[in-house]
């Protein structure tokens, strides 16, 4: 009976891996969105900087009237309805906000400094200078096998896909061959990108904007790529909203050799903030 058992063990930490990633790439998400959000305020405002304070700062935008504990790190999740109990997630535990807000949490120090230290740094950047403080609680996330999470470096054109721009946050253990993310173990993986847009300078109109998700193998070029995910936006005036995030993901089988790559028809009104722009997979079934 011991066998059974360990499977079960493994497969529910590889189950509380997996929503913990799905946790932090939502987090990502956040954090372009309150950096797009600080920016916008910046350049409409010509008023003096007051003295800033890291937390408190981070909780105002974030509109929360919840104490947590300094280990707590939460996400709203109303959309699993009333009827939900902890038993049925693989959170630690469920809360409310003062509002009545639905939140699910995790207990875990390294994973609540990891973020803070992300959106500290959009407003204050020598935050992320003692980074190595969580690297030991986190290194799990750098050490993942078949699997990587990159960054956009834009110094040079095109811009490239970089593991190298955040240390302790962006990272590869699988080759980077011509802006691609190149396959070393077939199997289903789950991929993602995200590119921030911003039109603000740019006239009146969006232009029509296209971003996807595509492999193809270098060997078999004649077949073309295969295309997994594609989303599409603007081709109207622009007149109320100045940003926009295009995230694409899924889940996808690919073959050992094969190359992965995420494009955008476009790289005129690409976001320069930190964060704004990454890309990555990580393999599901071993």
């Amino acid at each position: 009976m011991s066998p059974p058992q360990e499977c079960h063990v493994k497969n529910g930490n590889n189950s509380r891996k997996a929503l913990v990633i799905s946790f932090i790439l939502n987090v990502l998400l956040l954090c372009v969105f309150i950096i797009l959000l600080v920016l916008r305020g910046n350049s409409q405002s010509n008023k003096e900087q007051t003295e800033w304070t890291p937390n408190k700062h981070i909780l105002q935008k974030m509109d929360t009237n919840v104490i947590l504990t300094e280990d707590d790190i939460c996400l709203s999740c109303d959309e699993l309805g009333d009827s939900v109990n902890v038993n049925d997630t693989l959170y630690d535990f469920i809360t409310k906000s003062s509002c009545g807000g639905k939140l699910c949490c995790f207990k875990g120090r390294g994973l609540k400094m990891f973020i803070l230290k992300i959106l500290d740094s959009s407003n204050h950047p020598s935050a992320m200078d003692d980074i190595a403080v969580i690297k030991d609680d986190f290194r799990w996330w750098s050490t993942r096998t078949n699997a990587a999470h990159l960054f956009l470096n834009q110094s040079g054109f095109p811009p490239a896909w970089t593991p190298d721009t955040v240390p302790g946050v962006s990272f590869t253990d699988l080759p980077i061959v011509d802006n691609r993310i190149q396959i070393k173990e077939e199997g289903v993986y789950y991929v993602y990108a995200i590119f921030s847009l911003d039109f603000g300078p740019r006239g009146p109109v969006i232009p029509q904007i296209y971003h996807n998700i595509t492999s193809q193998h270098p060997l078999l070029k004649n077949t073309g790529q295969q295309l997994h995910f594609m989303n599409k936006y603007g081709g109207f005036s622009n007149r109320r909203q100045t940003q926009h995030s295009s995230f694409l993901s899924g889940i996808v089988h690919l073959r050992r050799g094969f190359e992965l790559a995420t494009q955008i028809s476009t790289y005129s009104f690409i976001d320069h903030a930190k964060y704004s722009n990454f890309f990555g997979l990580f393999k599901l079934n071993t």
